[in-house]
């Protein structure tokens, strides 16, 4: 455990060293190519319940993807972490909701009672997810706090969520050390097109 924690460590110091150093302009230039991927992909086109992220540290930026969807007549839900629970849910989000600062200081949408339409993870159809690196098998290198694969480990034998991993192609490694507790993703898409990390469809 302790090899594999350092692995992972290091791991995660060297790929966010290199996605941090890329330029505002490589940012949305990959972001698009990689939009432009997702779009077409069945997964996308079928879903209507879709999870994804609000950017954060030089993550590929899928924003276009909450016009295309809502352009399809798609329901589009980012997370919110609760620290205290370590626990994450989705809440309704469309582009010019307010947001605030929230764990972690990643962006989330300010809660609104009266509006706010929150789902649990595997509600969903189809969940987009940030990722510092990732394999061929689509195991996940994340930021270590285990959010998305508790959410989907408690009832992966019946969830249909598909999970898609949105990477620059330079994030792929060889291998990653892998734990009872991770939860593959099916595909990732990067500016080089969409791969299958398994037997999905």
């Amino acid at each position: 455990m302790a090899q594999t924690d350092h692995t992972k460590a290091a791991l995660r110091q060297r790929l966010r060293s290199e996605r941090r150093a890329l330029t505002r302009e490589q940012v949305a230039e990959r972001s698009d190519e990689i939009v432009r991927h997702v779009v077409t992909a069945p997964f996308f086109e079928r879903a209507r319940l879709i999870g994804l992220y609000l950017p954060f540290d030089n993550e590929v930026d899928p924003s276009s993807l909450f016009h295309q969807a809502a352009r399809a007549g798609k329901e589009t839900f980012v997370p919110i972490v609760e620290k205290s629970t370590r626990s994450m849910r989705f809440v309704a989000y469309r582009p010019g909701d307010p947001l605030q600062n929230g764990a972690y200081g990643i962006a989330e949408p300010v809660i609104d009672p009266h509006r706010t339409v929150a789902r649990d993870m595997l509600e969903l159809e189809l969940v987009f997810q940030p990722l510092i690196g990732f394999d061929r098998k689509g195991c996940r290198l994340g930021f270590g706090g285990g959010y998305h694969d508790r959410a989907l480990a408690a009832s992966r034998s019946s969830a249909t969520v598909t999970c898609v991993g949105l990477a620059y192609a330079f994030q792929e490694v060889p291998s990653l050390p892998r734990e009872p507790h991770d939860v593959p993703m099916g595909w990732v898409v990067t500016e080089r097109g969409v791969r299958c990390c398994g037997d999905v469809g």
